[in-house]
């Protein structure tokens, strides 16, 4: 699992030197983002498989990825579709890299600890493969789904974040009011459709640091409570924990 160091609020850089592969995945189109030693000390690093927002590939979002990936977990991102199959594909990969001796990743992955997530389109995309059983948790945001009927795929806690001047926040309200596991949500003020992912990146990191590297004093401190480190920076609600 990816270090806890000195309990991070995940709003600083992590203590991980960044190795960015631009032409990794199973159409070598992908960017793989992880740490450079990965593997070091015997860390197995969490996975979170990204999609950008339509019209945007992961050059668009290097700098957040790079935040992820210097947190600890070994990130993979390509072009979006609002079908899954490409999520489920690269994770599919992934495991391949985990097995084989010529990987960069060799051992280095823990695959018991996943997540998927993505922006606009990417959000739509990780709703269509969050019934796939790998994924510890899923991301959404700025990406409600156009029917309602997102939610349904979704077999563990979803994160879900929108913008206070984000077009797209009415369709995840929608979905938040039709989401049975545990969820977290925040519009965020002062952010629209194209700023949710920037202005939400390290409420991101932390929730990957709960969710995947087993910090379990982010529950209340960060997320669940009255008082939380991200309760300040917009509308918050959270319900079924």
């Amino acid at each position: 699992m990816a270090a806890s160091g000195s309990r991070p609020e995940g709003i600083t850089p992590g203590p991980y030197a960044v190795a960015v592969d631009e032409s990794a995945g199973p159409g070598n189109d992908g960017w793989l983002v992880y740490p450079a030693n990965a593997g070091a000390d015997g860390v197995d690093h969490p996975v979170f498989v990204w999609g950008p927002g339509a019209g945007s590939d992961p050059s668009d979002y290097a700098d957040m990825l790079r935040q992820w990936a210097s947190h600890g977990f070994v990130v993979y991102s390509e072009v979006s579709s609002s079908s899954g199959a490409y999520m489920v594909e690269a994770l599919d990969w992934l495991e391949r890299q985990n097995s084989s001796p010529l990987s960069p990743l060799y051992q280095d992955l823990d695959t018991s600890e996943i997540a998927f997530g993505g922006h606009s389109r990417g959000s739509i995309g990780t709703f269509d493969a969050a019934d796939d059983p790998r994924p510890a948790t899923t991301v959404h945001v700025a990406g409600g789904s156009f029917d309602g009927n997102g939610p349904d795929n979704l077999r563990k806690p979803a994160l879900y974040i929108g913008g206070d001047s984000d077009f797209a926040t009415g369709n995840i309200e929608r979905d938040y009011a039709n989401t049975d596991v545990p969820v977290w949500f925040n519009i965020l003020d002062d952010t629209d459709h194209i700023l949710a992912t920037r202005n939400g990146q390290h409420i991101i990191t932390a929730w990957l640091r709960w969710h995947l590297a087993d910090e379990e004093f982010r529950r209340t401190e960060d997320f669940l409570s009255g008082a939380c480190t991200f309760c300040g920076l917009g509308d918050v609600r959270y319900k079924n924990w």
